[in-house]
């Protein structure tokens, strides 16, 4: 068996405590000050991961699909910002005309 090492690193980090999401280059520090530990880049919180973004995206159009229209544009605009909660995000992407999501 032969190890094949990874050539490029595109697992997607999203905040455990905020709505953050964005690609593992994008993370910071988290606010412990630990270096070993990615944090939101904003807000310093803990996240979590997804190895493949293929993954991501088809749990972010299943849930679209299961009845949240506007849901993928949602996740799409929310890349790189960060809101405490769903409901903050919410607010301010629908506070533009024409945008609606229902989560």
């Amino acid at each position: 068996m032969s190890i094949v090492a990874r050539q490029t690193d595109d697992r997607i980090v999203y905040g455990f405590f905020c709505v953050w999401w964005g690609g593992i280059e994008e993370a910071g520090k988290h606010h412990s000050g630990t270096p070993y530990l990615p944090g939101c880049p904003h807000c310093g919180n803990g996240l979590m991961q997804v190895d493949d973004p293929k993954v991501w995206w088809d749990g972010v159009d299943r849930y679209e699909k299961d009845g949240h229209p506007g849901y993928r544009d949602f996740i799409s605009w929310l890349k790189g910002k960060c809101f405490r909660t769903r409901e903050d995000a919410k607010a301010a992407y629908e506070s533009k005309p024409g945008r609606k999501v229902t989560l």
